[in-house]
């Protein structure tokens, strides 16, 4: 595949897949349902490995800084999109402190419930900027000569961030929670 937009695109499909596991996890939380902490810690580990360091490591390690060369346009929304990456790291990592806690004491379950409900929806507004801003100023901005040799990039990255393999493995971990918690 030699189109970043392309590449990001499907992992957008994959990352709201998760999202969708998400929501049904917080859903049999908020139920008071009992979620195997396995499940929430396999979702977190999607989170943090897959779109954290492989989806937005590509965006951040390769995407934007050309983009940001290439137009003001493509500088304020790289910024804005990093910014979020960086409000997305913190928020997970409250909120994966939350699951022990959360066994015991309600209102670190309601924490819980409410950060996964606020991750998802952050991270749908998110994707949907991407899909909308990004994508367009990269195809506007970025010659595809260049957008190919972006491409070839993204590849490096995901070898050096995940290795050879994982990506499959996450796509499995995502259809798995999938198949337990969307409803």
């Amino acid at each position: 595949m030699d189109d970043p937009n392309e590449i990001l695109r499907e992992e957008h499909e994959a990352i709201e897949l998760l999202l969708t596991a998400m929501d049904g996890i917080a859903e049999r939380i908020r139920k008071k349902d009992q979620v195997p902490e396995a499940d929430l810690e396999n979702a977190f580990i999607v989170v943090s490995e897959f779109a954290d360091k492989c989806h937005h490591a590509k965006e951040e390690k390769v995407l934007f800084p050309v983009l940001s060369k290439a137009s003001k346009e493509g500088a304020e929304i790289a910024r804005r999109l990093t910014s979020d990456h960086v409000a997305f790291r913190h928020l997970v990592g409250n909120t994966r402190a939350l699951v022990p806690k959360a066994r015991e004491d309600k209102v670190a379950r309601s924490h819980l419930v409410k950060n996964l409900d606020m991750y998802t929806h952050l991270l749908r507004e998110h994707i949907a900027i991407e899909t909308s801003d990004l994508f367009r100023e990269v195809e506007r901005a970025i010659p595809p000569e260049t957008r190919e040799e972006l491409a070839a990039a993204f590849e490096r990255v995901e070898r050096e961030e995940l290795g050879v393999g994982l990506h499959e493995k996450y796509h499995g971990m995502i259809h798995r929670l999938a198949h337990a918690y969307a409803a």
